[in-house]
């Protein structure tokens, strides 16, 4: 990896610190060439060596210090070490061998010997050891940080800057929005005249949580204006918040004000580069793709159902359902598209969510929008997990089971019983499961039956597939990075 990349402070684990290390300071070539053959070896499975680095620069290159994890399972480490160095001439002070202390052999190599766990750790193929998936938060402010600052920043610097280990994938996916943003919304010499905010985060401009309140919305937020990151212009600031300000106390007053007011004030300053709202999806690919997202008319009355793609081989004992779709818009190109119905969260709860995505492309678009789209079309679609279900053993005993106390069901057992199903083909109905099973399969099944009964196909998919990429005749206008 290059060193120069590693800005702030890290640790390079294992080989790799060695590597650079006797590169740097030939006269430590004795003990790393011991050292390095030890870790090669396959009996050898610690990795606690690591090489400390501060700012992208080795602090003490001539000492070539070294610093050493330790815990209660590396505890012969350096009983270990101190073996395979002393058989080969390299001697060891052994009274310096607790944490917090150097250890220092004939050749002026030194190892440091930490207490601590050490953070910013870099393994042999350059990604952080201990990386988690970021939250929506991190993420953004990940990406966020680098058009404060002006410039892509070097991975470990935005690490320090915002507190966590981001992964290499995702370092990949802020310097393709960069290099995106900086080409195709504000370029780079201009990013100085914005202010930046983070749309979830509460202490954001006035005038940005008015534009986003939900008092004021006919449809959830993010059915509105998905924005994760809104653009400012400093020398606009002022008098977009006395304008917004004042729509906002408008329609607050009175409800019968309409929505297109804003939509209409936010397209016009979207135009003028005054007011700029951006999504942002993490970007697996080869490069990021800007599309501008606008509620235009034409777009929507475009957007058609064509025919459903090959049918789900669907166990009902999994947590998820997928629905392939044959889609068509603008230009009547046809998309392969699906839609993915699962549990929110874990996959034991008992409530359905759903979210749309082209075939064979990474992140999802988006979300299903639950309150205003599947649970307007389909109320009380979940209770089926709430009826007893008796003693059942199976999915199948379970439907007639709650067919018998509740005669809503009885169309879910007759249509389950012809066997004739549009979009998947379902097993394992008489796979003997426990109860939680059993209710998760029967949610699953019951928003497969109302999905394939449903009296205008067409509709239902066509709001799906707008709710999934965030626009309705609602939506204001705004930026989507992906790819």
């Amino acid at each position: 990896m290059e060193i120069a990349d590693t800005k702030g402070t890290a640790y390079l684990q294992g080989l790799i610190g060695l590597d650079y290390l006797s590169k740097e300071n030939t006269t430590l070539a004795k003990p790393m060439k011991l050292l390095k053959a030890y870790l090669k070896d396959k009996a050898v499975k610690r990795k606690t060596l690591h090489l400390k680095f501060n700012d992208g620069e080795l602090e003490e290159v001539t000492k070539g210090i070294y610093q050493i994890k330790i815990n209660p399972s590396d505890k012969n480490f350096l009983n270990d070490l101190r073996d395979v160095l002393e058989d080969k001439g390299e001697d060891i002070d052994k009274r310096k061998t607790k944490p917090g202390q150097t250890i220092t052999f004939t050749s002026g190599f030194q190892l440091y010997l930490s207490g601590r766990t050490l953070s910013n750790v870099i393994d042999e193929s350059g990604n952080p050891v201990s990386a988690k998936k970021p939250t929506n938060d991190q993420q953004e402010d990940g990406f966020i940080i680098n058009l404060k600052e002006g410039n892509l920043l070097p991975h470990l610097k935005i690490n320090s800057k915002i507190g966590f280990e981001f992964s290499k994938d995702w370092y990949h996916s802020y310097q393709k929005s960069f290099e995106a943003f900086t080409d195709k919304i504000i370029k780079k010499s201009k990013l100085g005249d914005y202010e930046y905010y983070r749309d979830s985060d509460k202490k954001k401009l006035e005038m940005l949580n008015e534009i986003t309140d939900t008092k004021i919305l006919p449809s959830a937020k993010d059915n509105w204006n998905p924005s994760d990151l809104w653009c400012v212009k400093i020398s606009e600031k002022d008098r977009l918040a006395k304008a917004i300000d004042k729509l906002y106390s408008e329609r607050i007053k009175n409800s019968n004000v309409s929505i297109e007011r804003i939509n209409k004030f936010i397209e016009t300053e979207f135009k003028k580069m005054n007011l700029i709202g951006v999504s942002l999806k993490q970007v697996t690919g080869s490069s990021a793709r800007v599309d501008k997202i606008t509620k235009d008319a034409k777009y929507i009355n475009s957007v058609k159902f064509l025919k459903y793609g090959p049918k789900m081989a669907f166990d009902i004992t999994k947590s998820y359902f997928d629905v392939n779709v044959k889609m068509s818009c603008l230009k009547n190109d046809t998309l392969d598209y699906f839609f993915r119905f699962r549990p929110r969260g874990s996959s034991s709860a008992l409530t359905q969510n759903g979210e749309g995505r082209l075939e064979g492309s990474g992140p999802a678009d988006g979300a299903v929008d639950k309150k205003n789209v599947i649970s307007a079309m389909f109320p009380g679609a979940d209770n089926i997990t709430k009826v007893d279900i008796g003693k059942s053993k199976t999915i199948k005993q379970a439907v007639d089971a709650i067919a018998k106390k509740d005669k809503t069901y009885k169309s879910l057992q007759t249509w389950l019983s012809k066997g004739i199903f549009k979009f998947v083909n379902i097993s394992n109905l008489d796979k003997t499961t426990d109860a939680q099973s059993i209710k998760r399969g029967l949610l699953n099944l019951n928003y497969v039956y109302l999905f394939d009964t449903y009296k205008d196909q067409k509709e239902l998919y066509k709001k799906f597939y707008l709710s999934s990429k965030k626009v309705n005749e609602f939506s204001s206008i705004h930026y989507k990075i992906s790819g």
